[in-house]
C-alpha cells in the first residue's frame, strides 16, 4: 500500500547564517544579502534621521549639522554637539527589503564580486552564491524586471572528488580575491575551484572585436581545478583561508590541520595547526608557496585578513589570538588561563591583564576595522574589540578589552545581544555593521569609536557606543512546539482557534513565538443594524487654517455614514454613536461614497443619479444630477472626483479651490469612445510616478550637483530604486511616536486618504506663503504661474534644500483605466495625457510594461470578464509604496508593486511613465467554491450581466433576490485603509476576508481572518472607543468596531507572529488543556566546580580545600533548570518550580492519567523527566516528577495569577529519563535503555506496570491508542504495543537500518496508519508496520514507504486532524497530518492526500521542474532526494511525498501559463486550484 503525501513549507526560515554587502540593485544603493538557509534576501540599507521629540526646529539642526559634517571634511565629527545630543543620534539606518527568493537548495555560502560584465561597468556587483557539495552560481540583478538573473552555473561535484567522501562533513566556502581577479570555491576538504574574471583594465593588449562580445557574454574565463595536496603534501582538514590584499598576484592564506588531535590527546600530539601562504598565477598556472609557518594552537578556528597598516592574517583560536605575517615568526596574546596547558606556541605573549578576561574564543565572528583594530563576537553574546599593537611596521603585540551587554545600554535601546552569532558585515564604513545569529535576531548596529587617536593609551570598552538600529526577527530554532486556545471574547466557531507556540533561540536570546495564521482583531463593541451594506469614517474640519495638519491627522472621525439598499443613515461619532436627522445629508436611497474635499472642509456624497456638496454640518452648497445612466462607482481624491456609469463612460469633476464648488471636467475623445469597465484615480505622493524625461532631467541635475559638491555617499541622492525619494528629510509627526520610531515621512508620503499635505512644517521653515489658498494652489498645481515655477525647479541644477521641500510636497494625480477588453490605461490629470497603457492586462502576467503606440481592436465582442475589480493604492507602513490591487472572478487576489525603469533607447518617450509593475508573490489561494463559478458562467453568455452575484454566500433565497432587483451597484470587496494600528493597505471583503499588509521589512503579506459570516463592509474608524481602529459589516447586518492588536504583534512576516522573550535557554513547552495554560522548561547556565562523594574537587587541583581556580581559568557551565508557568492571555510568567544542581530536564508531558477525581477517569497532570549529570565518574541516576496544576485566588491586581504548580510525585529511577507519552492512561517512560510503563495509582503513587529493553538512548516517543512509537539516537525507530489485560508490553516491528533520529510522529491517512520520522541528517522519512507484507517477515521489519529532504533537521512535530467541510459545517475528517518545527525556524507540513490528487499534482510537478525558472539554476528534484550517509542504503525509489512549495508556486503563474501547463497533462486549471483549496483548508487551524 503506497503512502499519498505532500510536503509544503508554511512558514519560510529565519534563522540568518550568511551576509554580504553590496551595491547589488543599483550602484548607489547599499544592499545587505542575507542568506537564510534556502531564503534568500535582498535588504536595501537606508539611512534617515528619526523624528525627535523637542520639536522641530531642532530636526532642522540636526539635518544641516549633518549635511555640513558631509560636506566639509575639516570639521571633526565629535565636536559639534546640539540640544545636548550625541551626534550619533542625529540619524539612524534600517533594512528595507527589496526582494526574497525560496531556492531549491540551502545556501552554504556567498561572496560578492565586481566583474566586467555590462552590469558591473555600471558599476553594480553580482552574487556568487555556493550550494552543498560542490555547486556555484552566479547572480545578477536585473532593473528591467525587478528581480534576479543567473548569469552562469558552476557544478564539480565529480565522483573522483569525492573519494572516502561518502558523506561530505567539509561544508564548501567560497572566497573571493579583494582585487576582484577571481574567486575560489573550497570543497571536498582540500580541492579548490578557481574561478577567473575577465579584467577590464588591462592597457598593454588590443582587444579584437571578438573578444568583446566574448566578454559581454562570459564575464568570467573557464574555472580550474587544484588540488591543494599538490602544492604541499600536508594541507589537509583545511579548517579556514582567506585571500589576503596588498599583493600582485591573488594570494591566498590556508589554515590546516595535517594531523589530528583533541584535548585528551594534548599529552602526546599537540600545535598541529600550520598556515600556509599561496599565491595564484592564474595564466601560468603556477602555485609558489610565498611562506608558511608551523607550530600553532590546535584549537585554531578561522583566519581575519587585516588591512594596511597591520597586514599580515590574525588568527583566531579557541584561547589565545595570534598575528602571522612574513617575515614574522608568529606573535600571540593568551585571552584564558588555559593556554599554557594546550600550546608551547614560542611567540605566545602571557599577560595577566588579558588571561584575567577568561575569554572563550571558540565559534567567534570577527570584524576588522579602522586599519588595526578588529571586533570579536562570542558565542555567549559577548565582544572584545582588539587593538594592534606596532612597532614600526612589526606587530609587537594586542590590547584586549571586553565589551558586556548588561547593562550599560539605556533601558529604551535593545541591548546589542545576538548569542551563537553565525556572520558579521560591514554596512557602512566605520558607522554601521550587521550581525547575524542564528538564535536570536539578527542586527543592525550602529557604533562609533568615541576616543580620539591619542597613541599608547590601553582600550577601553567605554571608548565604543554601540546602537542598535534595526533587528531582523528570527523564530529558530525550533526545538518544541505545542498548540494552544486563541483567547477570544465570544465563544461561536464550530471548530477552536488554535496558536501554535515554538521554543526558539538559545541562551539570552531564548523566547517563545506564537503563531497565528489568521488575525484575530480585537473587538470592542457590535450592534445590528439591518440592511447595512456599506460604511465610511469621514473625517472634516471647519477651516484649514485653524488647526495645523498633523493636529489634524490626530482628530477623531466626526462622521459616520452607513449605506442600506434604499436608504442612508448619517451618525455623528462622538463617545457614541448618534443618528443625525434633519441634515442636507442624502438619505433616500443608498450611497456609492463618500469623501471630503477641499482639504476636508467640504464633504462629497455620490449616490446612483447624482453628486451632492456639502458642509461639516451637512447644510448642502451644490446637487449635480447625473441624467440618461446611473453610477455605478465613484473615485474621490481632493480635488478630482471620478465617476463610472452603468454606461461603460465615465464623468471627471474638479474641485474650485476659489468658489468652493465643482465644475465639470471634457474628456478627449480618444476616453468618451473606449468601453471602460473600471476606473479610479491614484494620488502619488512616493515620486515614483514620474515621466522618463523629468527622470532624464533629474539625472543630469544630480550629475551636475555632484560635480559641484564632492560629498561622501551617505546623504547622497540615495536613488531608491533609481528613484528621486530624496527626502532625507522628516517632519514632525505625532502618530509615528506612538507607532513606531521610524518616520513616516521619511519619502514624503502622506498619511491619510485626502492627501493633506504635511504644510505645517515643511511650510513653516521655508516657504512663507502660509495662506491657506495660495497653499492649496502650490500644493495642487492649479494655478499656471506656479506650476510653471515647480516645473523649473525640478528640472534645473536643483540646489538640495529645494530639490528636498520639493520632494517633499509634490504629490501628482492619475487616472487609471481599465477597459473591457482587458487594457489597463494610466493618464494624467487634468489633462488626461495617456502616459502608460498595458494590453492583456486580464491574464496577469509576472511584468507589466508599457506598450507605447498600442492601438485597441475595435472589434466590440472581446470583453473579458476575468478581472472584476482594480484599485492603485499605497500600502506600508514606515514607508508607503505604490500597488496595483486586482481581484479576478475567482475572488484570487494579485498584487504589483511598482518599480521605477527607465528604458534604454530615447525613441519618443518621453512623456511616458517611467516605471513598470512587478507581481508580488504570495501563498495565498481564494477559497471560492466553483458552485458559484458555474453559475455566473451562465451570466457571461448574455450581454447584460448582473454584478454582484458571483460574491455572494451560498444561500439560494439571496441570489434570487438579487436577481429580482437586477441591481446595478458594484459590489467593492477591495477597500483601501490609511491608518489601521499605523499600517496602510487594502482590506478584502468576501466570504473570506484578508488584510494586505507590509512594512519595509517584508512584501505585501496577505493575512487572512476568521469571521462567522461574510464580510460585506469595512471602513477604518478613529474615535475615542476605538483609536485607530476599523468598522466591519457582515451579511447578517452586524457591524463591530474593532482594533488590531499591536502590543508585540507582528505582521510583516508570512504568519502574524508574537515573539515573547524569556531570556533563557527553552527546552520544553506543553499547553494544558483544561486549566489552558503552558508549562515550560527554561534553563541559564551556572558555573559549576564538581566534587566527588567525598566532597573533595575532582578537577585535580592539589591543595586546600577552599582554594580557587586561579583567574581567567573559568569553570565550566552546567544548566540549571526550572520549569515555568505561562498565561497565554498577557504572556507572563506566573509560577515557577526550580530543579536541584545537576538536575537536567529531558522530557516534558501533558499526560492524561488514570485519576480517581475526574467523572471520565482520565486527568491532565504535567510530567518533567529529569537525570542528574555529574560528569562520566558518576552513575546516571534520574526522577519522574509529577506536577498537578491547580487554581488558586489570584494576587491583587493581576488575574491573570490563578494557577499554580502542585507537586504530587518523585519516582527516583536508576537512569536519565529521556522521553515519555501517554498510552491509554499510564504513563510510558524511557529510562536509560529501558523503556517502563507506570501506572498512577491513588493519585499519589507511581507503580510500573511493563518493561521492554530498547537499543542505545532514545530521543522521542510518541503514542496512538496502545501503539508506541520510539526514536533512537542511532538505531532508528521501535514500533511497540502495549496491552493492558495482563499488562504487558511487546516489540510489534522496527527498522534494521540505523541512523539518528531527532524526532517521531504518525501520519493516519482513514484506515492506514504512518510512522513519521524526522532525521538528523534533515529528511523525513515514512514507515508502515505491514505485517501482511511479505518483505516485513511478519511484520518484524518496518516497511519503508517514502522519504524527502527538508533541508533543514526537523527538531519537533505536533499531529493534528484534518478540517473537511461535511453538510453541517466543517469538521474533522479521519486523516492526520503532521506540522514540523525546523532548527531553521521554518514550519512546514507533511499532509496526507487522496490517491487521485496525488497522481494529478505529480504529474503537475513534472510539468513546473521543466518550465518554470528555478533561481540559480537549481533542481528541485534533486534538492527533494534524500541525503545522508546511512539513509542512501535504506532509500527506496516510490515517490511517496510531495514537493508543495513548488505545486503552490502554480497559483501565482500568469492565466496564460497555468492554461498552457494544465492543457499539457490534460486537466483544467480549476480542477487544479481546487486541490490546492483543499489542501490549503484542511489544515487551516490556525
Amino acid at each position: 500500500m503506497s503512502a499519498y503525501t505532500i510536503y509544503q513549507e508554511l512558514f519560510p526560515p529565519q534563522t540568518v547564517e550568511q551576509v554580504e554587502t553590496s551595491h547589488f540593485t543599483s550602484p548607489d544603493a547599499i544592499n545587505l544579502v542575507v542568506a537564510k538557509a534556502s531564503l534568500l534576501q535582498i535588504y536595501e540599507f537606508v539611512e534617515y534621521i528619526p523624528n525627535l521629540d523637542d520639536g522641530k526646529e531642532s530636526v532642522m539642526e540636526e539635518e544641516l549639522t549633518s549635511r555640513m559634517n558631509e560636506t566639509d571634511e575639516t570639521i571633526p565629527f565629535p565636536k559639534i554637539r546640539h540640544n545636548g545630543r550625541e551626534p550619533m543620534d542625529a540619524s539612524s539606518g534600517r533594512l528595507e527589503l527589496v526582494a526574497q527568493y525560496k531556492l531549491s537548495g540551502t545556501i552554504t555560502t556567498m561572496g560578492v564580486v565586481k566583474t566586467a560584465s555590462a552590469r558591473g561597468k555600471e558599476g553594480c556587483d553580482s552574487l556568487l552564491v555556493g550550494f552543498a557539495d560542490a555547486k556555484m552560481s552566479l547572480l545578477e540583478w536585473s532593473p528591467s524586471t525587478n528581480s534576479i538573473v543567473t548569469v552562469s552555473i558552476h557544478y564539480y561535484e565529480r565522483d573522483e572528488f569525492k573519494k572516502e567522501f561518502l558523506t561530505n562533513p567539509y561544508p564548501s566556502n567560497i572566497h573571493i580575491d579583494p582585487q576582484q581577479r577571481c574567486a575560489v570555491l573550497n570543497f571536498y576538504d582540500n580541492k579548490l575551484a578557481v574561478l577567473p574574471f575577465r579584467q577590464a583594465e588591462k592597457l598593454d593588449e588590443r582587444q579584437g572585436d571578438l573578444e568583446e562580445e566574448e566578454e559581454q557574454k562570459w564575464p568570467y574565463l573557464p574555472s580550474f581545478l587544484i588540488d591543494l595536496e599538490k602544492i604541499d603534501p600536508r594541507i589537509k582538514n583545511v579548517i579556514d583561508m582567506t585571500f589576503l590584499s596588498d599583493y600582485y598576484e591573488p594570494t591566498l592564506a590556508i589554515l590546516f590541520q595535517s594531523e589530528q588531535t583533541w584535548t585528551g590527546r594534548l599529552g602526546s600530539v599537540k600545535d598541529t595547526v600550520s598556515v600556509v601562504v599561496i599565491s595564484l598565477d592564474l595564466t601560468a598556472k603556477i602555485y609558489p608557496v610565498i611562506y608558511s609557518i608551523d607550530k600553532l594552537p590546535y584549537d585554531c578556528i578561522r583566519l581575519v585578513a587585516m588591512p594596511k597598516p597591520v597586514t599580515g592574517v590574525l588568527v583566531i583560536a579557541a584561547n589565545s589570538l595570534l598575528h602571522v605575517s612574513q617575515g614574522s615568526p608568529g606573535v600571540g596574546v593568551a585571552v584564558n588561563g588555559y593556554v599554557k596547558k594546550t600550546t608551547e606556541f614560542p611567540g605566545m605573549i602571557y599577560e595577566d591583564n588579558t588571561i584575567n578576561l577568561g575569554l572563550s574564543l571558540d565559534g567567534a565572528k570577527a570584524l576588522a576595522f579602522g586599519g588595526d583594530r578588529c571586533l570579536i563576537f562570542m558565542q555567549n553574546g559577548n565582544w572584545a574589540v582588539v587593538q594592534i599593537k606596532m612597532d614600526g611596521s612589526k606587530v609587537i603585540g594586542m590590547d584586549i578589552a571586553k565589551i558586556d551587554h548588561d547593562g550599560q545600554a539605556s533601558p529604551s535601546d535593545i541591548p546589542p545581544l545576538a548569542t551563537i552569532p553565525s556572520c558579521v558585515t560591514n554596512v557602512k564604513n566605520g558607522e554601521y555593521f550587521f550581525l547575524g545569529s542564528r538564535v536570536g535576531d539578527s542586527l543592525l548596529i550602529k557604533w562609533k569609536y568615541s576616543k580620539e587617536l591619542s597613541g599608547k593609551s590601553p582600550l577601553h570598552d567605554t571608548d565604543f557606543t554601540f546602537r542598535v538600529c534595526d533587528t531582523l526577527l528570527n523564530t529558530g530554532p525550533i526545538v518544541d512546539m505545542t498548540i494552544g486556545d486563541v483567547e477570544k471574547e465570544e465563544e461561536t466557531a464550530v471548530l477552536p482557534d488554535l496558536e501554535l507556540v515554538s521554543c526558539s533561540g538559545h541562551g539570552a536570546n531564548g523566547a517563545l513565538c506564537v503563531f497565528q495564521r489568521h488575525i484575530h482583531p480585537h473587538t470592542s463593541f457590535s450592534f445590528r443594524q439591518l440592511d447595512s451594506q456599506a460604511v465610511w469614517s469621514i473625517k472634516c474640519r471647519k477651516d484649514p487654517n485653524i488647526e495645523a495638519d498633523n493636529v489634524f491627522d490626530e482628530a477623531f472621525d466626526k462622521l459616520l455614514f452607513i449605506s442600506k439598499s434604499k436608504s442612508t443613515m448619517v451618525f455623528s461619532a462622538g463617545d457614541e454613536l448618534q443618528e443625525l436627522v434633519k441634515t442636507g445629508f442624502y438619505t433616500r436611497g443608498s450611497t456609492i461614497a463618500v469623501c471630503t474635499l477641499f482639504d476636508s472642509t467640504r464633504i462629497v456624497q455620490v449616490y446612483s443619479t447624482g453628486v451632492m456638496v456639502l458642509t461639516p454640518q451637512g447644510k448642502r452648497i451644490q446637487t449635480v444630477p447625473i441624467r440618461g445612466s446611473k453610477i455605478v462607482d465613484a473615485s474621490i481624491r481632493d480635488p478630482y472626483i471620478l465617476l463610472t456609469l452603468d454606461s461603460k463612460k465615465i464623468l471627471l469633476f474638479q474641485g474650485d479651490t476659489t468658489t468652493k464648488d465643482i465644475i465639470h471636467l471634457q474628456l478627449p475623445s480618444n476616453i468618451r469612445e473606449t468601453a471602460i469597465s473600471m476606473a479610479s484615480i491614484f494620488a502619488d505622493t512616493s515620486g515614483l510616478f514620474s515621466s522618463v524625461s523629468e527622470r532624464h532631467a533629474l539625472a543630469a541635475a544630480a550629475k551636475a550637483q555632484s560635480k559641484h559638491k564632492k560629498r561622501k555617499g551617505s546623504y547622497d541622492i540615495n536613488n531608491h530604486q533609481h528613484s528621486n525619494k530624496k527626502a532625507n528629510y522628516s517632519t514632525d509627526d505625532k502618530i509615528m511616536n506612538e507607532f513606531d520610531d521610524v518616520d513616516m515621512d521619511l519619502y514624503g508620503d502622506q498619511h491619510e486618504e485626502e492627501n493633506q499635505l504635511k504644510e505645517g512644517v515643511v511650510m513653516e521653515n521655508v516657504i512663507d506663503t502660509n495662506q491657506g489658498e495660495d497653499e492649496d494652489e502650490m500644493l495642487y498645481r492649479e494655478d499656471p504661474v506656479i506650476k510653471n515655477v515647480e516645473e523649473v525647479v525640478d528640472e534645473a541644477n536643483v540646489s538640495l534644500q529645494g530639490n528636498t521641500i520639493n520632494e517633499l510636497t509634490r504629490v501628482s494625480f492619475w487616472c487609471i483605466i481599465y477597459t473591457t477588453d482587458g487594457t489597463l490605461q494610466i493618464y494624467t490629470l487634468p489633462d488626461l495625457k495617456e502616459y502608460f497603457v498595458c494590453p492583456r492586462f486580464d491574464i496577469a502576467p509576472d511584468l507589466i510594461t508599457d506598450n507605447q503606440g498600442y492601438q485597441p481592436s475595435k472589434d466590440k465582442n472581446n470583453s473579458s470578464k476575468i478581472i472584476r475589480e482594480i484599485l492603485m493604492t499605497n500600502i506600508g507602513r514606515e514607508r508607503k509604496d505604490p500597488h496595483l490591487v486586482a481581484r479576478t472572478e475567482t475572488n484570487d487576489i494579485i498584487i504589483y508593486k511598482a518599480f521605477s525603469f527607465v528604458p534604454s533607447d530615447e525613441s519618443g518617450s518621453g512623456d511616458r511613465l517611467a516605471l513598470r509593475f512587478s507581481r508580488v508573490h504570495h501563498e495565498y489561494v481564494s477559497r471560492k467554491s466553483t458552485e458559484e463559478n458555474r453559475s455566473s458562467k451562465k451570466d457571461v453568455v448574455d450581454e447584460f450581466e448582473i454584478p454582484g452575484i458571483e460574491l455572494d454566500d451560498d444561500d439560494e433565497d439571496e441570489i434570487a433576490k438579487k436577481l429580482t432587483k437586477k441591481e446595478k451597484y458594484k459590489r467593492k470587496l477591495l477597500i483601501p485603509f490609511t491608518d489601521v494600528a499605523g499600517f496602510a493597505g487594502v482590506f478584502v471583503a468576501g466570504a473570506q476576508p484578508a488584510w494586505l499588509m507590509c512594512s519595509c521589512k517584508s512584501f505585501v503579506r496577505v493575512h487572512p481572518m476568521k469571521t462567522e459570516h461574510e464580510v460585506i463592509g469595512f471602513t477604518q474608524f478613529h474615535n475615542v472607543n476605538c483609536k485607530h481602529g476599523f468598522i466591519t459589516i457582515d451579511s447578517k447586518s452586524t457591524i463591530r468596531l474593532s482594533g488590531l492588536q499591536t502590543n508585540g504583534v507582528i505582521y510583516d512576516l508570512d504568519w502574524v507572529i508574537q515573539k515573547v522573550p524569556l531570556n533563557k535557554t527553552v527546552h520544553k513547552i506543553q499547553y494544558h488543556p483544561v486549566m489552558r495554560v503552558y508549562a515550560v522548561l527554561v534553563s541559564s547556565p551556572t558555573n559549576i566546580r564538581l566534587r566527588n562523594d567525598d566532597n573533595q574537587y575532582i578537577d585535580g587541583i592539589e591543595g586546600e580545600e577552599g582554594e580557587e581556580r586561579k583567574p581567567g581559568e573559568f569553570l565550566p557551565a552546567v544548566d540549571k533548570f526550572s520549569m515555568i508557568m505561562v498565561s497565554p492571555v498577557t504572556w507572563e510568567i506566573v509560577d515557577t518550580v526550580e530543579f536541584d544542581e545537576f538536575e537536567q530536564c529531558f522530557s516534558l508531558q501533558c499526560a492524561a492519567l488514570e485519576s480517581k477525581q475526574t467523572s471520565t477517569g482520565r486527568k491532565h497532570f504535567m510530567v518533567v523527566g529529569t537525570g542528574f549529570l555529574r560528569g562520566e565518574d558518576t552513575t546516571m541516576r534520574g526522577s519522574i516528577r509529577i506536577f498537578d496544576i491547580i487554581e488558586v485566588v489570584p494576587e491583587p491586581n493581576n488575574p491573570q495569577t490563578n494557577h499554580r504548580f502542585k507537586h504530587i510525585h518523585t519516582e527516583d529511577v536508576k537512569g536519565a529519563v529521556t522521553a515519555m507519552c501517554n498510552v491509554s492512561g499510564h504513563l510510558a517512560s524511557c529510562i536509560g535503555s529501558k523503556v517502563i510503563i507506570w501506572n498512577l495509582e491513588d493519585d499519589e503513587t507511581l507503580v510500573g506496570v511493563a518493561f521492554i529493553d530498547v537499543q542505545i538512548y532514545v530521543t522521542s516517543m510518541s503514542s496512538i491508542k496502545n501503539f508506541i512509537l520510539l526514536g533512537d539516537a542511532q538505531k532508528s525507530i521501535w514500533f511497540l504495543g502495549f496491552q493492558l489485560e495482563p499488562a504487558k508490553l511487546s516489540l510489534l516491528g522496527k527498522d534494521y537500518q540505523s541512523f539518528e533520529v531527532g524526532c517521531v510522529d504518525f501520519i493516519i491517512d482513514d484506515k492506514s496508519l504512518y510512522l513519521v520520522v524526522g532525521d538528523t541528517n534533515e529528511n523525513i522519512d515514512l514507515y508502515q508496520y505491514a505485517p501482511f507484507n511479505l518483505q516485513s517477515f511478519g511484520g518484524q521489519k518496518l516497511m519503508r514507504r517514502g522519504d524527502f529532504h527538508v533541508g533543514s533537521q526537523v527538531q519537533t512535530m505536533v499531529r493534528l486532524p484534518q478540517i473537511e467541510r461535511t453538510d453541517s459545517g466543517l469538521g474533522y475528517s479521519r486523516r492526520h497530518f503532521c506540522l514540523c518545527g525546523t532548527f531553521s525556524g521554518s514550519i512546514s507540513v507533511i499532509s496526507p492526500i487522496s490517491e487521485k490528487t496525488f497522481k494529478r499534482l505529480n504529474t503537475l510537478y513534472g510539468q513546473l521542474v521543466n518550465n518554470v525558472q528555478h533561481i540559480a539554476g537549481l533542481n528541485p528534484r534533486a534538492y527533494r532526494l534524500i541525503k545522508g550517509p546511512k539513509q542512501r542504503m535504506a532509500s527506496n525509489r516510490t515517490k511517496a511525498v510531495l514537493d508543495g512549495d513548488l505545486i503552490f508556486e502554480f497559483a501565482g503563474l500568469s492565466l496564460d501559463e497555468q492554461n498552457e501547463t494544465t492543457k499539457q497533462i490534460g486537466t483544467t486549471v480549476s480542477r487544479i486550484m481546487e486541490d490546492l483549496v483543499d489542501i490549503e483548508s484542511s489544515i487551516d487551524h490556525f
